[in-house]
């Protein structure tokens, strides 16, 4: 069995390079065979998917070095019928996280060794001008907007430095609350019953869609969700006063805020949102854009990793 794999080593503020230094040596000690393919520039993965999938069979390993956002990019291109391994080398290595895998790369690699196959599903999202999977959430409104922000400061960077990457996120949230406006949307819902309900929010402030717990680095909006159900969460605030939003921040990190009344919470196997007017989009910490009238369909879909 040889591992193929694919690495971004400069995910993380270059946390994935530092995840290879340690891991390739280990291999090479323990003349475990492997093949490393590291991306160069940016959206080079589905290339170097296609070379490694002509020279892999049917014995190999396919393993992911990366954050979050070149795991999402990886499976866009990686055929839903083949496994997939991954060691988290990123900032919020949130999906790590909701699977309890270590972020320490030889104990997650020997794990790995011994691991069996397992189901799990992801998010699946379809709109006019972008489509493809998401690992951990799927952000419309202030979401989205905070990610932007964050993803556009220094501070982040800086604070992944020291391991307090989970603070800017939460620093540009208390700026972006000051400013980002709210917005009408109409949402379909389809039950576990197969029936379809329609909500309409007048005044949407945050809006996120998800599979499993973590959001930012380990913040928990859903606490119950779970990869291993077909279970959609919508986590959804409407805009409210300032001094009533704050108030969530304490029960946000302590898990408690769904039991808030201006929180609202709801499962279910699909989801379609109709914005009426455009707005920022995130997925997996990639901003994206919706127009107004647009369909944004979130469905999910099962798939198989070795962790």
């Amino acid at each position: 069995m040889t591992y193929f794999i694919l690495a971004n080593p400069h995910s993380g503020a270059q946390k994935g390079q530092h995840t290879v230094e340690i891991l390739i040596p280990y291999l090479k000690a323990h003349q475990i065979d492997h093949k490393l393919f590291s991306t160069t520039q940016t959206n080079q993965e589905a290339k170097l998917i296609q070379t490694i999938l002509s020279q892999m069979t049917k014995t190999d390993r396919f393993l992911v070095i990366g954050g979050d956002g070149t795991l999402s990019l990886v499976i866009d291109h990686w055929p839903k019928d083949l496994p997939f391994s991954y060691l988290p080398a990123g900032s919020g290595n949130d999906f790590a996280r909701s699977l309890g895998i270590s972020l320490d790369p030889i104990t997650a690699f020997l794990a790995l060794e011994h691991a069996k196959a397992r189901e799990l599903y992801l998010l699946k999202y379809s709109a006019q001008t972008f489509e493809g999977y998401a690992l951990n959430n799927i952000g419309i409104g202030l979401d989205a907007a905070i990610v932007k922000a964050t993803n556009h400061s220094r501070l982040k960077t800086d604070l992944n430095k020291v391991k307090l990457g989970q603070l800017a996120y939460l620093m540009s949230a208390l700026h972006v609350l000051f400013s980002k406006k709210p917005f009408e949307a109409t949402l379909s819902v389809l039950t576990e019953n197969q029936i379809t309900k329609e909500i309409h929010f007048n005044r949407a402030f945050l809006m996120t869609f998800t599979k499993h717990p973590y959001f930012g680095g380990g913040l928990k909006i859903p606490p119950q969700a779970s990869n291993h159900n077909a279970d959609i969460h919508l986590v959804e605030v409407e805009r409210h006063p300032l001094p009533r939003i704050f108030t969530l921040i304490p029960k946000l990190l302590k898990a408690t805020h769904l039991s808030d009344p201006k929180v609202f919470h709801t499962i279910a196997s699909q989801f379609t949102i109709q914005p009426q007017s455009t707005q920022p989009v995130q997925i997996d910490g990639e901003t994206y854009t919706i127009t107004k009238d647009d369909l944004l369909t979130i469905t999910t879909e099962k798939r198989t990793i070795f962790y």
